[in-house]
């Protein structure tokens, strides 16, 4: 059975494929536009389902659009009424033809989604992902319940599209790979196969055809094709000997154990730390900082790469009257660079603690200079991705809705504290790493973790991987990292939060910068 969707009703797909009625409930009603949408959704389905059972599947569909239809006066959003067991009765028929039209979907013990490349990719010629007449000749493999074959109307202009569907995690950090059919099954076993001609899609749907029990077969095939990939994990304003500190390491210890273990053994990965790994410069926090770096230096084989923060070098981060930054450069012997080998990366690792104070500060052209004469003496250069690290940021980063001010904060006059936090030099200092051909940039700093462009460069920030915010809700946190997979001619930035201890680490935002 094949299904052919728009991009717009991904969603929708996705929460019917895994029977998340509620949810798909939930969506339908939360807006005029949404019920709208929802119904054309089902006008259109007889033109998009390819199975020798349409017949039977269209009474289905006439039957659920005449039960949802009956509500078409009830269009305000779930959210302005109470939401309560009443509503629910009211509307339990609605909810017997969601779940209907779910089992359509559903009643496939194997399921699978074409990945097409994104929009402006121009990699290969790959305009028979998205055709009918690709659709068709898988149907006649499977032409009833043996497999769900989804595949987009289109070309995704970005990766995140899918991942309603659950899994589909191990898809986007390999967004570079594209083409590619992702499978899974009931048990919860999935494997994400990259192809480069249509010749491997049929033999793919072959196997589901010959194979009792397909994925395991699926996953050989994919094995073969495994390429060693190259991961720097960002963590930042760790704050070792903040209070309950020690309670989010012992959790962000658990976090960075179970993403390891959704990436390859033989995949290599580097830890980076972009600042402020204590709350102050004292000894007690760093030998709790040193414990916390062995710990990863036993997951990843190699120390973990360190740039300085504020609060690395003053006592609470404020500095005042330049304080002790002027020797941040002897201590931490800035600037200089990390060669990633394998990856074929420089890391270009800035102190940003010069010349400024309070929390403000700069890279100062001394740096900027001496970084040129190192890049200079290495061999090959245009060979080396260059992505610059530091800790301050370079970019404005909104305030995102969870985030509370500290007291202190909102006596304070608007403006002030972002003049104190921001990198004074930031302007010369893009247009020195623009110059550089430098394409991203790492870095921590203001604890939440977003992503921003400039002239052809994205920022990258982390926020605070201990949770070192004020939530607006009591007892919450946003503990959270970034992974950075680093690719021949794209960098994929996944952020990862958790907003309740122990709740686990939700995929916030994948991004695939090309190069």
């Amino acid at each position: 059975m094949g299904y052919r969707f728009t991009l717009e009703a991904a969603n929708t797909v996705a929460n019917l494929t895994f029977g998340k009625v509620m949810s798909c409930y939930r969506d339908i009603y939360s807006s005029e536009e949404s019920y709208y949408s929802f119904m054309y959704f089902l006008d259109e389905f007889h033109k998009n389902i390819y199975s020798n059972e349409n017949e039977r599947y269209m009474y289905s569909i006439r039957r659920i659009r005449e039960v949802l239809h009956r509500y078409e006066d009830y269009k305000r959003p779930l959210d302005d009424v109470q939401y309560d067991d009443t509503l629910l009765l009211l509307h339990r028929d609605a909810l017997e033809g969601l779940h209907e039209l779910s089992d359509i979907f559903g009643r496939c013990s194997i399921k699978s989604l074409l990945l097409p490349q994104m929009r402006g990719s121009n990699k290969c010629n790959d305009e028979f992902m998205t055709s009918h007449r690709l659709l068709r000749e898988l149907i006649h493999l499977h032409p009833t319940d043996s497999c769900l074959i989804l595949q987009p109307q289109e070309h995704p202009h970005k990766a995140t599209i899918f991942d309603a569907f659950p899994n589909f995690e191990v898809a986007l950090r390999q967004a570079d790979r594209w083409l590619a059919v992702f499978f899974w099954d009931g048990a919860d076993d999935y494997a994400f196969v990259p192809i480069r001609h249509e010749d491997e899609i049929r033999y793919l749907y072959e196997i589901v055809k010959y194979e009792r029990h397909p994925i395991g077969e699926i996953k050989r095939v994919a094995e073969r094709k495994k390429l060693v990939s190259h991961y720097i994990f960002q963590l930042s304003d760790l704050h070792f000997g903040s209070k309950n500190v020690d309670i989010a390491e012992r959790r962000l210890k658990s976090l960075i154990k179970k993403q390891l273990a959704s990436i390859e053994l033989e995949d290599d990965v580097n830890f980076l730390i972009t600042g402020d790994a204590v709350d102050s410069p004292k000894q007690v926090t760093e030998n709790d900082y040193s414990d916390f770096a062995d710990f990863l230096e036993e997951r990843s084989g190699k120390k973990p790469i360190r740039v300085l923060g504020n609060h690395d070098i003053n006592n609470h981060g404020l500095a005042f009257f330049h304080g002790k930054q002027h020797i941040a450069n002897i201590v931490g012997n800035y600037p200089k660079i990390e060669i990633l080998e394998d990856a074929k990366v420089i890391l270009l690792l800035f102190n940003s603690n010069t010349n400024g104070s309070f929390a403000m500060d700069e890279i100062g052209t001394a740096q900027m200079s001496e970084m040129g004469n190192l890049l200079d003496a290495v061999n090959n250069l245009n060979q080396y991705l260059l992505i610059a690290v530091m800790h301050h940021h370079l970019l404005p980063i909104p305030q995102p809705d969870y985030y509370d001010e500290k007291w202190y904060k909102k006596i304070i006059p608007n403006g002030f504290l972002d003049e104190t936090l921001r990198l004074l030099d930031a302007d010369i200092f893009m247009e020195w790493l623009s110059k550089r051909n430098v394409k991203c940039v790492l870095h921590g700093h203001k604890h939440i973790p977003f992503i921003n462009e400039h002239n052809g460069i994205k920022v990258i920030s982390c926020g605070s991987s201990t949770g070192q915010i004020v939530h607006r809700e009591r007892g919450k946190t946003y503990m959270s990292y970034n992974l950075v997979k680093i690719c021949r001619d794209a960098i994929i930035c996944t952020q990862f939060a958790e907003e309740v201890f122990g709740a686990g680490a939700k995929n916030i935002r994948t991004e695939v910068i090309k190069l």
